[in-house]
């Protein structure tokens, strides 16, 4: 797919060196900061070597406060606590870290994850009517909650006080909920883009702090909140929020946790992931994360809180290689779909030429539709809805591009849907099948009236240009500090012009190697897809590309990733 490249204006030289001799980094490092908006030399600090101590105070959280008073009244009085989930990785980790930490004060606390296929997302007043037949009065929900009107009422009426911690869009009407904790609701901004698990870390601090001050830890061991940070770690980069402020901290603080963590239930999932040694952040994304998720699409997603919480190798290695099983299952199933989806595509002149892609089947598994439409996304760069029709109804899966909110776009068509809820670029949906080809039509027509052409054509920002001559060891480890990458801090992408292209050989599973050459200065080059053969490659190219450190047999160099080539001559 053809991408359009976006220059980022080069900062003024004096700007750029006066932050490099203030924050000592290099004047590329210091170019990049000031195109992402750090400009100021402590932020930059902050920001290059995240700490714990640069947390804002949990109680800048509204409602921070009353929650936190209600939860020691419920510790006090010894009333059963139920915890209520999300089914994905965020939800679950964030019940884990909540249960272990209610659980070592001596918490009478339970959890609860809803079946995706059999409950859906959020609360369910079944449920809640389970929770009151069993005596339970505080109800913590957690990366859900927040657009539970009527259930939260209704358990408010039966006796449960409810709280909620979440971080999905704000509704129009609040629920009636004892207190609630949604970082939307909030202007600072450090805590604006956390995940569900990082709301759920928040209040721990919050709960900590002020049982601290009320005595509770006089005769009795206060729990490390440091030792959680493995499992925010893993939940806020599974739930792929920005990772700037908080969660940056979160990510640097809590992967060291991870990677040395003695959670039986960590060790497993590394064991059956096949990792040892390092832990990179896409080693959770892509081997640790979709293992857990795959319970929530699939079977039962309590097994990831039971795996997360084991307290014996024995039981963790069981449920790791439960998840496996049910991981490889997903994976076949998503394949077929995506198949499906892109025959469907394929014979549909129409959805060929449209804005949009919106597609439904009765044969699709609804827990996997959202895997194939971030796929299709990818394929096709257009706001994808997949749904999976089941006895009159569908509960769909929406995946979007940058320019379209797609929480919004539901919203402008709630009057088709019995329900949704997301984030600006992911969406779940439920729509009666009567109403799909009414919910299409105006979706196709919003999107026509909002984008343009020029909209669905693919970006590739380019954070600056180098002369290979500056692409040294040095620019590779001051790159580093970068890291982790991903939303809201992405990998820089370079670009250097009229580089002679020599010695290429195509590899298996179309990765091509060969060489750079400009002013005299060679540097290796690798393409994964950029490139689709070597007779398309040109002789000279402009090139944008990663700035990668390669460790192969026991040495080290610097490569270049290419992400994208355009001939530089005619």
């Amino acid at each position: 797919m053809a991408r359009r490249w976006e220059s980022r204006t080069s900062p003024p030289n004096d700007t750029v060196r006066g932050l490099s001799r203030s924050a000592g980094i290099s004047d590329v490092l210091s170019t990049i900061l000031i195109n992402r908006g750090i400009t100021d030399p402590e932020k930059a600090h902050q920001f290059l070597h995240p700490a714990l101590r640069h947390l804002p105070s949990p109680f800048l959280i509204e409602g921070m406060e009353r929650a936190v008073d209600r939860i020691i009244l419920a510790l006090k009085r010894r009333e059963k606590i139920m915890l209520y989930g999300d089914y994905d990785v965020d939800g679950i980790s964030a019940v884990s870290v909540v249960y272990l930490y209610m659980k070592s004060v001596g918490a009478s606390v339970d959890y609860h994850i809803p079946s995706r296929l059999d409950e859906g997302y959020g609360l369910h007043i079944g449920s809640i009517k389970r929770f009151v037949s069993n005596g339970y009065s505080l109800l913590i929900t957690l990366d859900c909650g927040i657009a539970n009107n009527d259930e939260i009422q209704f358990a408010q009426q039966n006796n449960i006080d409810t709280i909620i911690a979440d971080h999905h869009e704000i509704p129009d009407t609040m629920p009636p909920a004892y207190a609630i904790l949604d970082p939307k609701n909030n202007s600072v901004e450090d805590l604006s883009v956390i995940a569900g698990v990082g709301v759920a870390f928040n209040l721990l601090m919050a709960l900590r702090s002020t049982m601290k001050k009320e005595g509770f830890f006089n005769h009795a061991e206060m729990p490390n909140l440091k030792h959680y940070l493995d499992l925010v770690a893993l939940g806020t980069i599974a739930d792929i929020v920005p990772l700037v402020g908080e969660n940056r901290t979160f990510i640097s603080a809590g992967m060291p946790e991870l990677q040395k963590s003695e959670r039986f239930g960590i060790q497993a999932l590394k064991d059956i992931s096949s990792l040892s040694g390092d832990v990179r952040a896409s080693d959770v994304s892509f081997r640790i994360a979709p293992r857990i998720n795959a319970a929530g699409r699939l079977d039962n997603p309590a097994i990831g809180v039971q795996l997360l919480t084991a307290d014996n190798p024995l039981l963790a290695a069981r449920l790791a290689d439960t998840l496996d099983r049910i991981n490889t299952d997903r994976q076949q199933i998503e394949q077929r779909i995506f198949r499906n989806a892109l025959e469907l595509i394929r014979k549909d002149p129409f959805m060929l030429g449209s804005k949009g892609i919106v597609l439904a089947s009765e044969e699709w598994h609804p827990g996997v539709i959202g895997i194939v439409a971030s796929k299709l996304v990818e394929a096709y760069y257009r706001p994808t809805i997949l749904i999976s029709l089941d006895s009159g109804m569908g509960k769909g899966s929406a995946r979007s591009i940058k320019p379209i909110h797609i929480y919004e776009t539901l919203k402008e068509l709630s009057e088709y849907l019995v329900g949704f809820g997301g984030h600006r670029l992911a969406a779940g949906l439920l729509i009666k099948a009567e109403n799909l080809k009414s919910f299409r039509d105006d979706f196709y027509r919003l999107l026509d009236a909002t984008l343009t052409q020029d909209m669905l054509v693919p970006s590739l920002s380019i954070d600056a240009v180098l002369g290979f001559r500056e692409i040294t060891k040095k620019l590779v480890s001051d790159l580093g500090l970068l890291m982790p990458y991903g939303p809201g801090n992405a990998e820089p992408v370079f670009t250097s012009y009229d580089v002679k292209i020599a010695d290429p050989v195509m590899l298996k599973n179309n990765v091509l190697r060969c060489r750079g050459v400009q002013d005299g200065s060679i540097m290796n080059l690798v393409s994964f897809n950029a490139v689709a053969s070597i007779d398309s490659l040109p002789k000279y190219a402009n090139i944008a590309y990663y700035v990668r450190n390669n460790v192969y047999n026991g040495s080290e160099s610097v490569e270049l990733v290419v992400k994208d080539v355009v001939s530089s001559r005619n």
